[in-house]
């Protein structure tokens, strides 16, 4: 209208409006074209920007989440599978097709998996949480330990009608937390091992707890040790636990011809099953063949550069073991090394010690056999004397080196009368007043002479203090009651019962009964009265040997 307004005021023929009007028009159909072309233009342009926007968000999303190793499928709420990524049907082994529109478990092959999905999902329908699950899951190459994660995805109008299992690859962590565990558990074993064989110094009782330990940590039905004896040049059998705590025909084997044998010749571990082809003529091989050992391994016990044996193990089954098994057996092989090394210097050492003081009691028996010939009316008294206190001792408990100790000094109780003139010690009448003064001396003397032997000081209670009473009347010192050491007590009943009991030049042997009186009737003067019970008590029993 405001256009029409302007034309009627600008030209006043009707011809000429006629023609402005329709100039007028085709102006304004050709205004609004252009005008509608340009606002359709910039929002088909803004629309397909955005459509492309779209596509590169799709296609990085996508791209991220194949290429970020985490396995993706999305379930709506009654469990069918809606979308999943690459990863996921790698996998799987599975195409998008074989997957698509098929519930879970359809698609997983554990049904433990499935049914955790299901359950999961049925608990957080209406929660924002997320949940976790560990599985083992197979694969047509190799079996992944699976971390997966389930969780809910909101929609934009805040419904939660799907929702998102995402699974990342956790075997390598999941080996090597087992694996460093492993490791400890090997370490800690071989700390318990340790303290467990050094408390156990004597071979057998040490390789007894050792081949518990090492099969019950190394998963193994049976093990043994052969250990060289190179006087007579056999591998002899130490221990053995286990399926092979029977095998007694193979106590000894030859230097050569068996597994064991080319094991401690060469020092090289051997590890396989078992078979006749190497050694056809091995009865020992053909033994363990028909015990059903499949698996086998020995290695050589080796310390200081010496080969001392072998440790072999059994095994009823075939069984693949990695290095880290062998690695650990080595390990084993070198601890057990060390304590049979140690072991066995020890039994060396207890060997010498035994042949050292029995050359000691063999000297001391001789020194007596010489002392006794100066004096007849003693003879053999020493070694039987000796022998009762030893008999009576080991009848109250006492320990064995207490019994060593005491027979040592009950064998040399006289040694102090070689200070006595024969004028005295030979006369066979009574003996007078100065002359028992110098009688006196022969327990003094017996403590200064031996008392500079280091091997005799144990030995000192019986030659000092024999002639000791309970009742302090003896000499020399006058010790009284438990003043006086027990060895001497146990000594001066087993002296006097002797003398009592063999013939004298002045006098015949007393009968056993009236020597039974006599020790009673001194009971608490002369001697310990618990000595004097106990020894009548174990005589009535039986007689000393």
């Amino acid at each position: 209208m405001f256009s029409d307004m302007i034309v009627d005021l600008m030209f006043v023929e009707k011809d000429l409006v006629a023609h402005a009007q329709t100039y007028k028009g085709w102006a304004f159909v050709i205004f609004s074209g252009i005008l509608f072309y340009f606002l359709i233009y910039r929002e088909f342009s803004e629309k397909n920007k955005t459509q492309l926007e779209l596509v590169k968000q799709k296609d990085l999303s996508d791209a991220v989440l194949d290429t970020v190793g985490v396995f993706v499928a999305v379930l709506d709420s009654e469990g069918v599978i809606v979308f999943t990524n690459e990863t996921f049907e790698e996998i799987l082994s599975l195409k998008s097709e074989d997957i698509i529109g098929k519930n879970c478990s359809e698609v997983f092959a554990s049904p433990d998996l499935a049914n955790w999905i299901e359950n999961t999902a049925s608990k957080t329908l209406d929660r924002e949480i997320e949940n976790f699950y560990e599985a083992d899951l197979e694969t047509s190459s190799t079996t992944l330990h699976i971390r997966w994660a389930l969780s809910n995805l909101t929609s934009w109008r805040g419904e939660h009608d799907y929702f998102v299992l995402t699974g990342v690859d956790i075997t390598q962590l999941v080996e090597s937390e087992r694996s460093a565990t492993h490791r400890l558990a090997n370490i800690r074993a071989l700390h318990e091992i340790d303290m467990a064989v050094s408390y156990h110094l004597e071979l057998e009782k040490m390789l007894d707890v050792f081949l518990e330990r090492l099969i019950s940590r190394l998963g193994v039905d049976g093990a043994d040790v052969f250990l060289i004896d190179e006087e007579r040049s056999v591998l002899r059998f130490a221990h053995g636990k286990g399926i092979v705590t029977g095998e007694m025909d193979f106590r000894e084997l030859p230097m050569e011809g068996t597994i064991p044998s080319s094991v401690a010749s060469s020092g090289k571990p051997y590890s396989g099953p078992l078979d006749t082809s190497s050694n056809p003529e091995c009865p020992r091989l053909k033994n363990l063949i028909d015990m059903k050992v499949k698996d086998y391994h020995a290695v050589p016990l080796e310390t200081r550069g010496k080969i001392l044996g072998v440790l072999e193990t059994f095994d009823m089954m075939q069984i693949h073991r990695d290095s880290e098994w062998n690695d650990f057996l080595q390990m084993l092989a070198a601890q057990a090394s060390l304590a049979i090394d140690v072991a066995l210097m020890i039994d060396n050492l207890k060997d010498s010690n035994r042949k050292i003081a029995e050359a000691y009691d063999q000297t001391l028996e001789v020194l007596v056999g010489t002392l006794e010939m100066r004096d007849m009316n003693t003879k053999k008294h020493s070694r039987r004397v000796a022998d009762l206190t030893v008999w009576l001792a080991e009848k109250m408990g006492a320990s064995e080196e207490e019994i060593e100790n005491m027979y040592r000094g009950a064998l040399l109780h006289d040694i102090g009368k070689i200070s006595i003139p024969d004028s005295v010690l030979l006369k066979e009448g009574p003996l007078s007043e100065d002359e028992w003064k110098v009688m006196k001396t022969h327990p003094t003397t017996a403590y200064e002479v031996l008392s500079q032997v280091e091997y005799l000081r144990p030995s000192l209670d019986i030659p000092y203090c024999h002639h000791e009473r309970w009742d302090g009347s003896g000499y020399p010192r006058g010790l009284k009651g438990e003043e006086i050491p027990l060895a001497a007590r146990i000594f001066a009943v087993v002296d006097v019962y002797d003398a009592l009991t063999s013939d004298r030049p002045y006098r015949k042997a007393w009968s056993k009964e009236k020597t039974v009186e006599y020790l009673l009737e001194n009971s608490g003067k002369l001697f310990d009265p618990a000595v004097i019970e106990k020894f009548l008590e174990i005589l009535r029993v039986s007689s000393p040997s």
